[in-house]
């Protein structure tokens, strides 16, 4: 007869959580993108010019919103989470399945259950349609303004400089030659060159030349960002020196450890619902939730930086931050 209330109630209370945690988790996703969207327009208003009016920047700046938005998941589901068990908590529920013999480990998996669906459905559809919307506003940005990129890359002995028209393209080239004790030996000046496959070959009156460098140098970051997981995969396959994929292999575990990344921040911020039943309030919990946020964003940032710097593995450094936040939620968690 226990068992079987205990079911029931499982069934009931369980059910409403989920789907209240998944509704207010899509809430607040959509209110923080939509926040995004508003700073941004006004910020890309100050570009207004002939090319450039008022309809190309708002249909750039829409296009681009949803993939970007991506970068506030985490945070919104962290927030969406809290708000939810805090007015289960409210409502005396969160007491209730206390008493009956539900840990507090299986009710904070339980509320994170609608935003891991969320954020599953929402990683789906970017990798389906936003990543391509993304694309579409650069490709709208550099069809109405300039873009030409000057970029610099060494070649063994060789520091190459030159100004990207597209991916083929390149103009005003520099080519200038070091010797053993990394002193110029030569300088030369091109005013074209084509790019294909990590070269760059130059034709002038003495013949063609062709200098190789790295694959990443024709793909510049804010191109990346627009790269499906599929495509990173594949573009890594084409990078012929393993210092050149730490880029690729950044974004990949970025986005693949995304869910993974979710349920420890949830699973951090859950622990913290327990400490104070009586006196938990939806402002305060907003609060922790943007907290919480910021600081865990600014640690895999950190993380990431460093160990670019030292060049150690980009796994580890996207990892790290996740083992922290449950290893504290553990910790929290034993003394409830």
């Amino acid at each position: 007869m226990a068992k079987l209330v205990i079911a029931n109630i499982f069934n009931t209370y369980s059910q409403h959580l989920i789907r209240r945690s998944f509704l207010i988790s899509t809430l607040v996703w959509i209110v923080m993108v939509f926040l995004d969207f508003s700073v941004t327009l006004v910020l890309e208003l100050e570009n207004i010019n002939e090319d450039m009016d008022f309809y190309v920047i708002l249909k750039s700046v829409l296009l681009e919103q949803p993939h970007k938005g991506m970068q506030y998941l985490e945070s919104s589901t962290l927030i969406g989470t809290l708000i939810a068990l805090t007015i289960f908590n409210q409502q005396g529920n969160l007491i209730f399945l206390r008493s009956v013999g539900f840990s507090p480990i299986k009710i904070v998996l339980i509320s994170g259950i609608g935003p891991i669906v969320l954020s599953f459905f929402l990683i789906i559809i970017d990798e389906a349609i936003f990543l391509d919307l993304s694309k579409k506003s650069q490709a709208l940005n550099q069809s109405e303004q300039s873009e030409e990129v000057f970029q610099w890359a060494i070649s063994k002995k060789k520091l190459i400089g030159l100004e990207r028209l597209n991916n083929l393209d390149a103009k005003s080239i520099q080519i200038i030659e070091f010797n053993e004790q990394q002193k110029i030996i030569s300088s030369s000046n091109y005013n074209e060159g084509k790019l294909n496959n990590g070269e760059l070959k130059l034709s002038n009156s003495s013949g063609q030349k062709t200098f190789h460098f790295p694959v990443s140098f024709l793909v510049s970051d804010s191109k990346l960002e627009t790269f499906s997981l599929a495509s990173l995969l594949s573009l890594k396959g084409s990078y012929k020196s393993l210092d050149d994929t730490w880029r690729i292999n950044s974004l990949i575990y970025k986005r693949m450890l995304l869910p993974l990344s979710i349920i420890a921040i949830i699973f951090l911020a859950g622990s913290l619902m327990f400490e104070n039943l009586r006196s938990v309030g939806v402002g305060r919990q907003i609060i922790i939730g943007i907290s919480l946020g910021l600081i865990y964003d600014l640690l895999k940032d950190l993380s990431v930086a460093s160990f670019m710097t030292y060049q150690w593995p980009v796994l580890i450094a996207h990892l790290l931050p996740i083992i922290i936040l449950i290893c504290i939620g553990s910790c929290k968690f034993k003394r409830i």
